[in-house]
């Protein structure tokens, strides 16, 4: 009696089959490296205002002292509020930059350049951040943004966009009211891409900003025995 070696069955050579492929491609990727699993470079750029003032240093005016000033936190706009730098497209229209973004919160960012260009000014002696309370300062400013963005047009080009408003108020007494201003920056040019150039262009802004405000100081005239006493008002 003649005897035949069985064969496999169909299931078992499909099996077989589908194994040999998985294992290829294990071998494949092994060989390519792996790239898949490598790390990918972060995309994401962080950015610092600065602040912009004369390398000579304030000179007081002649009979004039220069003054102690309180800066209040700075007010931002909810859409301000996040890190991410802001585009307007349009009236109605905002872009949050998805990998270009604030180093530090803006508000604070906005104090402390407010606070050195300030501080520069010929008839500001020293500015001191979140001054609430604090007795030495001759007067105290509250700022409030706007807007702090760029502005990006149908071709791509774009402008820089800069608003505040401000109220400072005399600190330890009640006969100078409080005198509001405000300030828009001129619309200099943007590329629309560079948001290096973008966090430069608000810095430029932010510094004219502060010398508007310096001008809008109360001024306080020295008496000859050294005392300080406000200028009488018109």
């Amino acid at each position: 009696m003649n005897f035949s070696p069985k064969t496999g069955s169909p299931g078992s050579h499909s099996a077989n089959h589908t194994m040999g492929l998985l294992l290829g491609t294990v071998v494949a990727i092994l060989l390519g490296g792996c790239s898949f699993m490598r790390p990918q470079e972060d995309p994401t750029r962080f950015y610092v205002l600065s602040a912009a003032h004369s390398a000579s240093g304030p000179t007081a005016e002649s009979g004039r002292k220069r003054l102690q000033v309180g800066l209040k936190p700075v007010e931002l706009p909810r859409y301000l509020q996040g890190r991410s730098m802001v585009v307007r497209m349009g009236t109605n229209e905002i872009q949050f930059a998805e990998f270009d973004r604030w180093a530090e919160p803006l508000d604070q960012a906005i104090s402390q350049v407010m606070k050195e260009n300030l501080s520069h000014a010929p008839n500001v002696a020293r500015v001191a951040v979140n001054s609430h309370g604090d007795s030495t300062v001759d007067c105290e400013v509250a700022i409030r943004v706007l807007s702090c963005e760029g502005v990006r047009v149908a071709n791509g080009d774009g402008s820089v966009r800069f608003e505040a408003t401000w109220e400072v108020r005399p600190v330890g007494t009640n006969s100078v009211a409080a005198k509001r201003g405000g300030f828009t920056a001129e619309a200099v040019a943007w590329d629309g891409k560079d948001y290096g150039q973008l966090a430069g262009r608000l810095s430029e802004a932010m510094a004219a900003a502060a010398n508007a405000i310096a001008a809008d100081l109360p001024p306080i005239a020295m008496s000859p025995s050294g005392e300080t006493r406000e200028t009488a008002k018109p």
